[in-house]
């Protein structure tokens, strides 16, 4: 991870988002690109000076490097322009409320770069247990799973290969792609019958104390898929733990 994006409004969530990087990311020290598309009524100085009190607080004591950038126009148009000039290797997003999960669904959808969003009122340090929602499909792509190998390597943290199925009788057709990317990584598949898969997510999240969810966003790119959007669609807004999208 030598690049993150990290879009920020200048609100609690974004705050916490860096709070987040620094935390966890500080050892590896990537650089941090951060962007603010400007509002209609929003005066210039106005975010200059709330960006150079963040910088004080936040991000000089962190002793990472980044730069920000203010651009006007469409808040995802002028993300995914960043994301094609800077060509970071994730994009770190705070979440609040239902507008934090429209916007962060319209992202996950919309850019061609992992997002991990990050809840508010999520203040954990480490990613030591992260759980992989597995749907046994075929991985079509298999280089999507570059970004979950890079963090679990990074932070030596240890995989679940989560699959929630209604009945016994799935044959893993996702397993090679699997176990070539997590080879050198501890890891452990788990597999629960649940007619409810959001809630036995959620369940095995909390008996775990998973530190990251991580899903395979399916409805575009080559892993496209007519199903699981919804889903995902649901763990995104209802999660209270980071949530990396891979796509």
């Amino acid at each position: 991870m030598k690049k993150i994006l990290i879009p920020i409004d200048l609100s609690d969530a974004s705050e916490n988002a860096i709070d987040f990087v620094s935390d966890v990311f500080g050892d590896i020290r990537p650089e941090l690109h951060m962007i603010h598309v400007k509002g209609e009524n929003e005066k210039l100085n106005d975010i200059k000076a709330a960006f150079a009190e963040l910088e004080n607080n936040k991000l000089i004591p962190s002793g990472m490097v980044y730069n920000f950038e203010i651009s006007p126009g469409g808040l995802l148009e002028e993300i995914q322009a960043t994301i094609n000039t800077e060509e970071p290797d994730l994009l770190i997003m705070g979440t609040k409320g239902e507008n934090g999960s429209r916007l962060s669904r319209a992202l996950v959808k919309l850019t061609n770069c992992p997002v991990m969003l990050i809840p508010e009122n999520y203040h954990e340090t480490k990613i030591k247990r992260i759980a992989y929602a597995n749907d046994f499909k075929d991985i079509r792509d298999s280089s999507v799973l570059k970004p979950l190998l890079e963090l679990s390597q990074a932070m030596n943290a240890k995989v679940y290969l989560l699959h929630i199925n209604r009945d016994n009788n799935v044959k893993d057709m996702a397993e090679a792609s699997l176990e070539y990317y997590l080879d050198y990584v501890k890891h452990e598949y788990v597999c629960i019958t649940s007619e409810d898969i959001e809630q036995a997510i959620m369940d095995f999240i909390k008996e775990k104390k998973i530190d990251l969810l991580t899903v395979l966003l399916r409805d575009h790119g080559n892993n496209a898929l007519s199903s699981g959007g919804q889903l995902v669609k649901e763990l995104v807004e209802n999660s209270n733990v980071p949530v990396l999208n891979l796509v």
